[in-house]
């Protein structure tokens, strides 16, 4: 059975924990414009946290008046995300057969390592294939970081910067990565 979702977990300073939220998103849902209000739909599970931006799109995109340029908007920005969401996982199977082959592309990056080691032997290298799947490919998005074990899984099999390169050229060429940049979705490079 895959489990699904995580233990709930308190680390740090716990003094502020009777603060609320709002504090720290940015806006009070008490004064907040019912656009930005999002009413919580009776779940019968959790939601997966990579999915909470389509699901508070698509409670914003409910709410609008029907025809209105917003909600117009709002509904192209679900099918940008949902398309470049596509994108990523087509073009991290792509390059996992790219690199390791049709047969085991697949395996290779999905392989978990043995209990007790880490999950990577060189972080610096992670980073550079992220770097370099970013830099060919649109960033990852808080979605995308589910495939970070195939990334680790790439620098444990010793793949090099240029092999990753010319993969994930391969597999993104034409892809107008412009849009999705870090600079453009307001993160840091």
């Amino acid at each position: 059975m895959v489990n699904p979702g995580s233990h709930v977990m308190e680390y740090g300073d716990k003094t502020f924990k009777d603060e609320k939220l709002f504090l720290y998103q940015g806006f009070d849902p008490a004064n907040a414009n019912k656009t930005n209000k999002v009413l919580l739909p009776s779940l019968e599970g959790a939601i997966n946290q990579r999915d909470a931006d389509i699901l508070f799109m698509w409670k914003k995109y409910e709410r609008l008046n029907e025809g209105s340029e917003e909600k117009l908007r709002v509904l192209r920005e679900i099918r940008e995300t949902v398309v470049h969401r596509k994108h990523l996982d087509s073009s991290i199977d792509f390059i996992g057969k790219l690199i390791f082959g049709f047969e085991k592309g697949p395996s290779t990056l999905e392989a978990a390592r043995s209990p007790g080691q880490p999950v990577v032997d060189d972080w610096d290298c992670l980073k550079r294939m992220v770097r370099v799947f970013e830099s060919h490919c649109g960033t990852l998005t808080q979605y995308g970081m589910k495939h970070m074990r195939a990334f680790a899984n790439i620098c444990n099999n010793g793949v090099s910067e240029a092999e990753m390169k010319e993969a994930s050229t391969s597999a993104c060429d034409g892809y107008s990565s412009a849009k999705w940049s870090p600079l453009v979705l307001g993160h840091s490079a």
